[in-house]
């Protein structure tokens, strides 16, 4: 009896976290693939910039070099190319 409770409670550990892993994934994941949230970290951007920079962002199909981008680099880039 008491093997079988303590085979019950590691599979119980392994399942709740095998799913705590995954969520914590998922959520790595909606993260990198935001680049609203990206944008969002540039500091002294008015909501105007941050528009047109998504934008030019999704037409120029580089939302993963982006995202990849230090804060820094993320503002440099979008003062070079957002008028």
């Amino acid at each position: 009896m008491v093997m079988m409770t303590s085979k019950i409670l590691t599979f119980i550990t392994q399942r709740e976290e095998r799913h705590q892993k995954e969520a914590e994934k998922r959520e790595v994941e909606k993260k990198k693939n935001s680049v609203w949230d990206a944008m969002k970290e540039v500091p002294d951007l008015d909501d105007r910039i941050k528009f047109k920079a998504v934008t030019l962002i999704y037409s120029l199909g580089m939302k993963y070099v982006f995202i990849d981008m230090s804060i820094e680099e993320r503002y440099g880039w979008i003062q070079s190319n957002v008028n």
